[in-house]
């Protein structure tokens, strides 16, 4: 038998939707989709807390028909919290109050307390089942594409039976199922891309393949907003079509509900099963390839909420800021207001006039990088052949490139040994031609297409200064231009602890589309040993969470395609990253307060027992998202690097 489940995502928060076009949605989206649901029909329906008190305002007598469907049974009501988080990229305290939030007001609207909670844009790490489980999560809903694709040792047949997500603290919730491809094929369906009969051929195919199995799957599992209204984030979208989509859609789901060997149901009938050996396995869903796992196609992937949009990087930083003024004693109004400005579709296809408004909000900008307007002292008596500048206290020797505006060609921490940890490796250091450059550390690069990439790798010798302060550390500055790009910088150079600040500030004349990368560490092969070699970090977790680098390969940055610079990154959410072999650790910790940036890590084994290791920052990057803008553009950063 083939059970399936119909799964409904609202969203008046979207995008591309203009707040006076709500109510349009209601009426032509939200009430068919109710209209739906009957006991041959069956529906799963998940919105935001805050979706809900919209059309409380809009359309209370839409509220009471979903209370009445949940009541007889037709509608299964699923959660997901306050607001359409992102939850990898927050920090955890965020993810908690969103929860909490959530809970307290769909008691308060439709007076239940959902057991069955999607992730938030099926963006899903390895730190969130500890949270979602002490909040009072009973399962959850996820894509299982993107999980496969990481996993290709998994039983196929585990996606048709719910199976246990195992997060990094070991805490395990059940997990049920959507696939991106049979929700595809439902909205092609219902948009006349393919005809109902083909729909149907494809379920009853399914249906013969389960044969006297007990298969479960979901037939639609993506927005309910698609259907009969036309968002508007592509062009396609806005060609007209018939409106008799949710006609469609209805007949379809009849003559699916009659095929022999289908039964229609809600999510939760998939959790009755028990487990065996294609049921309730520990998974962990994430990898080291691909830390965050997000739905569908890998264009659509963690940048899109981090580091493209109008501006995700000032309006993450913005909120971030925010964290750090929240505490317990703060009003349930400051927590609903900060988890509203974090809802993801400020950061997607958002309309001019909505965000206008969002500017229009108050808010503490970000905390700047500490730069000084002007460099103490004199620049330093360097000659033009002089090119490296060595700086060494009982704690750090560090030598920097001057004729590539202080790029670190070294760094050593004296209580790890005399090995370098990070630097530069010189053309010619790799034999495999795929590697033959400089990679260079402490760097900033911005590449936008079709033009040469700008750099900071630039002679600076007229224009480097050096300090030391009155707590006995040296600070390196310089001003480096290339083109229209002009970067700040300054080292600090600990003495009493094995530790080194890069701090910096990026400005361009505008906010154009392309890459920005203010900051790249490069590790020097030897430092680490290879064989127990593995990072961590907090992807919206409380936990940290671990990957291993000893197997394969990773490039997380990656391009996707000419429109896509990347495939995705890492959320950093407390901005901690440790690289370790369990004997030697570094931890590199960027400032979120100064600029909430994203950080990616490149892997590769490579002849001779070297190894290629790079930790690469984003500021900015492209995809069908970003938009641009003729103003000023600037970043800040401000990044530390600590030896254990």
């Amino acid at each position: 038998m083939l059970n399936l489940a119909s799964f409904f995502h609202l969203n008046l928060m979207y995008s591309s939707i203009e707040e006076d076009e709500r109510l349009a949605v209601i009426q032509k989206c939200y009430h068919p989709l109710l209209d739906l649901a009957s006991s041959e029909k069956p529906i799963s329906v998940e919105a935001t807390a805050l979706t809900l008190k919209i059309i409380q305002e809009l359309d209370p007598a839409w509220l009471e028909k979903l209370r009445q469907g949940i009541n007889n049974g037709f509608v299964e009501f699923v959660g997901s919290g306050y607001s359409q988080v992102i939850a990898p990229l927050v920090p955890a305290k965020v993810n908690i109050a969103n929860l909490k939030y959530g809970f307290d007001f769909y008691e308060k609207i439709l007076g239940i307390q959902p057991e069955i909670w999607l992730v938030n844009e099926m963006a899903y790490s390895g730190g969130l089942p500890e949270i979602y489980a002490n909040a009072g999560v009973k399962a959850l809903v996820m894509e299982w594409n993107n999980t496969w694709k990481g996993h290709q040792e998994w039983n196929p047949q585990w996606r048709h039976h719910h199976q246990l997500a195992q997060g990094s603290d070991q805490t395990t919730l059940p997990v049920i199922w959507v696939d991106t491809l049979d929700f595809q094929q439902f909205q092609r369906m219902a948009h006349n891309d393919i005809s109902t009969d083909e729909w149907l051929n494809l379920w009853q195919q399914k249906a013969k393949t389960a044969s006297n199995q007990t298969h479960f799957a979901t037939t639609y599992g993506s927005d309910a907003e698609v259907f009969d209204f036309r968002p508007g984030r592509y062009s396609q979208e806005k060609s007209k079509r018939p409106q008799d989509e949710w006609k469609t859609i209805d007949q379809a789901l009849i003559q699916l509900a009659n095929l022999p060997g289908v039964k229609l149901g809600h999510l939760k009938e998939s959790l009755r099963e028990e487990p065996s050996a294609v049921c309730g396995q520990k998974l962990s869903l994430e990898s080291t390839a691909q830390p965050v796992v997000v739905k569908k196609q890998e264009k659509y992937n963690l940048n899109r909420w981090a580091v493209t949009g109008r501006d995700d990087l000032l309006i993450n930083t913005i909120c971030q800021v925010a964290v750090g003024h929240l505490d317990n004693d703060s009003t349930d109004e400051q927590w609903t207001d900060l988890l509203y400005r974090w809802s993801s579709d400020f950061r997607t296809h958002l309309t001019t006039k909505r965000w206008e408004k969002l500017q229009t909000l108050p808010a503490v900008r970000p905390e700047p990088a500490g730069l000084p307007n002007e460099f103490p002292g004199k620049p330093f008596p360097f000659s033009a052949e002089d090119r490296h500048l060595e700086v060494n206290t009982p704690s750090v020797q560090a030598k920097f490139d001057m004729r590539r505006g202080l790029a670190l060609r070294s760094v050593i921490f004296p209580t790890l040994g005399n090995a370098a940890a990070i630097g530069t490796l010189p053309h010619g250091y790799f034999d495999d031609i795929a590697f033959g450059a400089d990679f260079y550390s402490g760097h900033a690069v911005a590449q936008h297409p079709g033009h040469h990439k700008v750099t900071d790798l630039k002679p600076c010798v007229d224009k480097t200064t050096l300090t030391q302060l009155e707590n006995g550390n040296f600070l390196l500055g310089a001003e480096v231009t290339d083109g229209d790009l002009k970067i700040l910088k300054t080292m600090e150079i600990f003495t009493r602890a094995p530790r080194i600040v890069f701090s910096g500030r990026m400005d361009l004349p505008e906010r154009r589309s392309g890459e920005i990368h203010p900051v790249h560490l490069t590790i020097i092969p030897g430092f680490f040993d290879l064989k127990n070699l593995y990072f961590q970090t907090h992807n919206g977790g409380l936990s940290l969470e671990t990957f291993s680098l000893a197997e394969s390969g990773v490039h997380h940055g990656e391009s996707y395609s000419t429109l896509i610079t990347a495939k995705g990154g890492l959320g950093a959410t407390e901005g901690l990253m440790v690289i370790s072999d369990g004997n030697r650790t570094l931890k590199i910790q960027h400032d979120r307060n100064v600029s909430a940036l994203m950080p990616t890590v490149r892997f590769e084994k490579m002849r001779d027992q070297k190894y290629f290791l790079r930790l690469r920052y984003s500021a900015q990057e492209i995809d069908e998202t970003f938009v641009g803008n003729s103003d000023p553009w600037s970043v800040q950063w401000r990044v530390s690097i600590e030896a254990e």
